[in-house]
């Protein structure tokens, strides 16, 4: 399919903001947002001095304010929203860590925290509440707008990370059979509109279905009798509610959209998503993937000192396992280790290099199913590239562990002979379960990016160890 570029759908006044920020020299202050400025607001909350603070930070939009909430310990964090108060520009919210966002919120009443969702645009709110346990959700919900109200309980009733969840429902739409007359007496005439909007959605009037689109530069240039669906942008993509965000950052790169419609399973028209909540997807997706390879859940910068020991505990005791079947693979050979001490000297050499090859190859895989690079076409090729890489690394490394072994125990010849088709052996059979590992978990509809790296670990050390050793029975015992 031809790809498309299209113009940004409406945002909001805080959205809009946010990118004109970008390219403001108030950017440079963001940059750790200078220590002196930092220093200037803890020397004031030390002292008490509520004026001075609110001076200072008076000054700072939503996106700064928000940075500086999140680089101050939690005490100064709490003091400072206290100084604040109902001064806090709602927007700021949004824009703060899960962590510490919901330390704020923590430290604020009902009655607060609903006048901050009711100025939120809907996407915002969701992203607010959806952190909250049931009960509270409920609470805040409804004492909300009508309007909003609606919008968060439709939205909060989509799968967490589905299109649903994340669309935002501010959007201008309107029968695709009207004039262009007709469309600009509606747009000057309609208090309801968004604050901001760039494009106008049209739909079929019977079917409530989308049809097209059309820019507002191109309305104010089209004639007054013309009717919008001979000037509108027929060529649309609209994408399912229920759609995973992963897919959904998929289709914005290949096609190469800024906005894109969301419908429901009538084909409906009920939502749509910008080129922002795309790049605040791939950067919370790549975190997590980079996370969860580690260990570790999220951001420990804002966690608490339990949060991060559990988290990483869990991941512990999983590797633990590991270990202690690789230990058990040792231990089957501990009457040849007992009469060769050499083996215990050169063994870990092999499982190591194995975990090291498997790790990369485990990157690259789970990167490019995360991309949708690898699909059912390339499968098999591949696994096939991957295969011939290892194979490559388990020559040259058998040739250079070979020849070093060789030289450092020239007594134990055969062993740079052993130790060298070990290397050969585990580095080739790395890079299959490099690849394996993860295709089989995202078969299975496992994220591969939370357990590969315990497979690999289980694999690369206890097969190093069982082909090291075991040759060794075979070639020394």
């Amino acid at each position: 399919m031809k790809k498309k570029l299209r113009k940004k759908q409406p945002l909001s006044k805080r959205k809009v903001s946010r990118f004109n920020h970008q390219i403001s020299k108030k950017r440079t202050l963001n940059l750790g947002l200078g220590p002196k400025f930092v220093n200037s607001i803890i020397i004031g909350l030390n002292e008490n001095d509520d004026i001075h603070v609110k001076k200072i930070v008076e000054g700072l939009d939503e996106y700064d304010l928000a940075r500086l909430i999140e680089v101050l310990d939690i005490h100064h964090r709490m003091k400072l929203v206290k100084i604040l108060g109902d001064k806090i520009d709602p927007a700021v919210f949004p824009e703060l860590n899960e962590v510490v966002q919901e330390q704020v919120l923590d430290s604020l009443n009902e009655n607060q925290i609903v006048k901050i969702v009711n100025e939120l645009d809907s996407d915002e709110a969701v992203e607010i509440l959806e952190n909250m346990d049931y009960k509270e959700q409920e609470q805040i919900i409804n004492q909300l707008d009508p309007q909003l109200k609606y919008q968060v309980k439709s939205s909060l009733n989509y799968p967490e990370d589905s299109a649903g969840r994340i669309m935002s429902r501010d959007f201008v739409s309107i029968p695709d059979d009207w004039t262009v007359k007709e469309a600009k007496q509606y747009l000057l005439t309609n208090n309801e509109l968004p604050d901001d909007f760039y494009t106008i959605f049209l739909v079929d009037k019977k079917t409530l279905k989308p049809t097209g689109e059309i820019a507002l530069d191109k309305l104010l240039r089209a004639k007054a009798d013309e009717k919008l669906n001979t000037v509108m942008d027929g060529e649309i993509v609209p994408i399912d509610v229920y759609t995973d965000r992963e897919e959904i950052a998929h289709m914005f790169r290949k096609y190469g959209w800024m906005s894109a419609m969301v419908v429901d399973n009538k084909g409906h028209l009920i939502g749509v998503i910008n080129i922002d909540d795309v790049v605040e997807i791939v950067h919370e997706e790549t975190n997590e993937d980079i996370m969860r390879l580690t260990g570790n859940e999220g951001n420990d910068v804002y966690r608490s000192v339990f949060s991060i020991f559990k988290s990483r505990s869990i991941w512990l005791i999983t590797n633990l396992f590991a270990t202690l079947i690789a230990a058990s693979v040792v231990d089957g050979f501990r009457d040849i280790i007992a009469q060769l001490s050499i083996l215990a000297v050169l063994m870990p050499i092999v499982a190591s290099m194995g975990g090291t090859t498997g790790q990369q190859t485990l990157a690259v895989v789970v990167r490019s199913l995360a991309t949708k690079e690898i699909n059912s076409r390339n499968t098999w090729r591949m696994i096939g590239k991957e295969f011939l890489v290892g194979l490559c690394n388990g020559l040259l490394f058998a040739v250079m562990i070979g020849i070093a072994v060789y030289l450092w125990f020239p007594q134990q010849k055969t062993m740079s002979y052993i130790i060298a088709l070990a290397m050969l052996c585990n580095l080739t059979i790395a890079g299959l379960i490099g690849i394996l590992i993860p295709l089989t978990l995202n078969r299975l509809k496992i994220d591969p990016a939370i357990a590969s790296g315990v497979f690999l670990i289980a694999c690369t050390d206890s097969g190093g160890y069982f082909i090291f050793l075991g040759l060794a029975k075979l070639l020394l015992f």
